[in-house]
């Protein structure tokens, strides 16, 4: 009956600290000081940027989102 028992018996979770420190072990972040390629990043480096390889970007600013988008930058307040 004990056999059957340990047989079905689930082990136990393992904390998230735990988890962490495996994975840390088996997948280490490179840190070469090089900068990161996001996803869309390298999509467009396979694909170009509307699915068409070779092509240049045909997005522009148009006049009227120059107008809106502020020159000096200002962060304002957190408060």
């Amino acid at each position: 009956m004990t056999d059957r028992e340990n047989a079905t018996a689930r082990p136990e979770p393992k904390p998230s600290w735990q988890i962490y420190e495996e994975n840390r072990r088996w997948r280490p972040q490179v840190d070469d000081g090089l900068p990161r390629q996001s996803e869309d990043d390298q999509q467009r480096e396979q694909f170009g940027p509307r699915g068409v390889p070779g092509k240049p970007d045909p997005a522009k600013m148009v006049p009227q989102r120059r107008k809106k988008t502020p020159s000096d930058v200002d962060p304002g307040h957190t408060a």
